[in-house]
Parts: C-alpha cells; sequence; structure tokens
C-alpha cells in the first residue's frame, strides 16, 4: 500500500502525460481511435511527450493531438464519413492512413 502511495505522488509530481492516455477496458469511438493512435506510435518508435488526447464532433469525426518528445506535432483524423478508418500523423510524415480494427486486431495478437 505505501508503495502505491509513493508511485501516485511521483506521478502526481511529475505530470505524467501518459495518465491521461489511460481509459477504461473497452469503450466508445473515441477510445477505439486513441487505443489504434497509441498501438501506432509504440510500433513506430515513436517517443511521445503528451498522448494524442481525442474528442468527438456532433458528425461523429474523432480528432486527436499530442505531440512527440522533439516537439513534433501528433495529429489523428478518423473522419464522420468514414468512420472506419483514421489517418495518423507525426510532424509532416503520415505514419498510418488505413482501417482502425485491423490496428486494434494486430495489438490483440500475441
Amino acid at each position: 500500500m505505501k508503495r502505491l502511495v509513493v508511485v501516485a505522488a511521483i506521478c502526481l509530481v511529475s505530470g505524467c502525460s501518459q495518465v491521461s492516455a489511460l481509459a477504461p477496458v473497452g469503450g466508445d469511438r473515441v477510445t477505439g481511435v486513441r487505443y489504434a493512435a497509441n498501438d501506432l506510435l509504440v510500433d513506430a518508435g515513436i517517443e511521445v511527450l503528451t498522448a494524442p488526447v481525442c474528442v468527438q464532433a456532433t458528425d461523429k469525426a474523432v480528432s486527436c493531438e499530442g505531440t512527440t518528445r522533439d516537439a513534433q506535432p501528433i495529429r489523428v483524423v478518423s473522419p464522420a464519413d468514414d468512420q472506419a478508418r483514421m489517418t495518423l500523423t507525426v510532424g509532416d510524415r503520415t505514419l498510418y492512413d488505413g482501417d482502425i480494427q485491423t490496428v486494434l486486431e494486430k495489438a490483440m495478437q500475441p
């Protein structure tokens, strides 16, 4: 118990941006996009300073923004008219443009 309190205190003091990326098990469209984006960033070896924070517009489009350790913007867009797809860019480089479910299923493989 004492160790848990110490770890929690360290995270609070250091401002762990990764904590904001945590989400409950299961979820909605925003959660799926965020999980897929985080999986792709890890697979590509991108050093993240601020994990992408995602929001859903009233038309169901999802957009996320974060930053890398070298201050490049991370952007994720999943349009309302094709909710199964997403585009992930880091700086001016497109890291992924494809199906969200494919990314999530790949991450579940051992």
